[in-house]
């Protein structure tokens, strides 16, 4: 493949502390790619990298690269377009480091010519506040993390990461791209992991072309905020009183919830509207519901079901990574991702089916507590006796069961077995 890097300053990695072009751009050279690199010209014109496994293009300088945040129209780079299109001519892939004017353009030019583009995000704004001394400053960072969102990042239907708490903190302020973690800060020492990681850049790049769509589990700040809105001032009023006052439903153990975190709900499926009943157990939070694909899809009620925390899970068994990574980032901030991992709606059943281990696995890879949920059901009575037939249903909370094992095969694999053993044990009523 024709890889083309675009960077600042090449030479010193752009000022990029936590991510080296060069070392990277050398690793996919040894592996047979071609490289390109599109930096600003600097004294070093002219120079190629030891062993002139690379090609270099250089553009003019702009005199204060601070300055595009606010001067869009500044840096014109109409002389330079001529390099920037020879640079790109037979591109497989264009790779961004920085947000920067530069990276910018070059965008720009590789989107008119259907070249596929990819973004790094490889400078934390905590980091960046920390340097200067202003870390006092709460809001610091998460303005850093709109400006560069709002001027360059959301352009880019793919970003490269180097953690999966950086992709997170992506998410959570409502980036949409794509997100694919990996990082090279790991391989220096083994081989075998350097050739993995390479593997996965590689696959990568050529997926690009090809995932074109829009990522369905990210959700922007206002949705964000209008589904929170909604949630609380009718949703959660309706599902009240129609839960506690038309069905009489009861919740018991939510005292069990205080102080959680990040954690993976699961509770048997036995009614229609036992999401409903999870739901109002953890208000004020609000979860994330795995659910089939055509029930977040349609118009309606699928448009509702999304608002409501409806995520669909994938159809296709090349998505479930990404599924499994976007669960995961809404885990590392402190969300509620809830299960049903029996499957399929049983009403009404008073046994305890088998378990799948999509929800086990995703709590051992995330690396936090999973809480159990047990719902149980009763006659009818007092006032219910005259309006009712089918029985009362009662959701019943465990304690949180913590990651038992560093292997996340193994976790899963304990903690699927203990929970299926407590929630059978207690289908008395006796969860708590």
């Amino acid at each position: 493949m024709i890889i083309v890097f675009v960077v600042n300053n090449f030479y010193t990695d752009g000022g990029i502390s936590e991510f080296s072009v060069k070392d990277f751009a050398e690793k996919l050279s040894l592996r047979g790619h071609k490289i390109r690199i599109i930096t600003y010209d600097t004294d070093h014109t002219g120079k190629k990298n030891w062993d002139n496994s690379f090609e270099i293009f250089h553009i003019s300088k702009l005199r204060n690269p601070i300055t595009w945040l606010f001067c869009r129209k500044q840096y014109k780079l109409s002389a330079e377009l001529s390099i920037i299109n020879k640079a790109l001519s037979g591109a497989d892939a264009v790779h961004i480091c920085q947000p920067s004017i530069l990276g910018r353009v070059v965008y720009k030019v590789a989107e008119r010519a259907g070249i596929p583009v990819i973004a790094g995000f490889y400078t934390k704004p905590e980091n960046i506040i920390r340097n200067i001394g202003q870390d006092w400053f709460i809001p610091s960072a998460h303005i850093i993390y709109f400006l560069w969102r709002w001027f360059f990042y959301r352009k880019f239907l793919h970003i490269h990461c180097l953690s999966k708490s950086v992709a997170a903190q992506l998410r959570s302020h409502g980036y949409k791209a794509w997100l694919y973690v990996i990082s090279d800060e790991d391989i220096s020492n083994e081989q075998d992991s350097l050739n993995l990681n390479m593997k996965r850049m590689e696959s990568i790049y050529l997926s690009l072309s090809k995932k074109q769509n829009k990522n369905e589990y990210a959700k922007g700040l206002l949705f964000q905020l209008f589904s929170r809105l909604f949630y609380m001032g009718f949703a959660i009023p309706l599902m009240q009183f129609w839960m506690r006052v038309v069905l009489g439903a009861k919740i018991k153990g939510k005292s069990n919830l205080r102080g959680l975190h990040g954690a993976v709900t699961v509770c048997n499926h036995v009614h229609f509207l036992d999401s409903v009943i999870v739901s109002l157990a953890l208000f004020p939070r609000k979860a994330t519901f795995p659910t089939f694909a055509k029930n977040v899809k349609s118009l309606w009620p699928g448009k509702i079901v999304r608002i409501l925390g409806g995520v669909p899970i994938p159809e296709n068994i090349s998505e479930v990574k990404t599924f499994f990574d976007e669960m995961e980032f809404l885990l590392r901030k402190n969300h509620i991702v809830h299960f049903f991992p029996e499957g399929i709606v049983k009403p009404y059943y008073t046994g305890l089916r088998s378990f799948k281990k999509g929800a086990f696995h995703l709590a051992a890879l995330a690396n936090v507590p999973i809480v159990p949920m047990l719902i149980t059901f009763e006659p009818p009575n007092r006032i219910y006796k005259l309006i009712r037939k089918k029985p009362v249903m009662t959701l019943h909370i465990g304690k949180p069961i913590n990651p038992m094992d560093t292997e996340p095969k193994t976790d899963a694999q304990l903690r699927m077995k203990i929970v299926y053993e407590i929630m059978d044990r207690q289908r008395d009523g006796s969860f708590v």
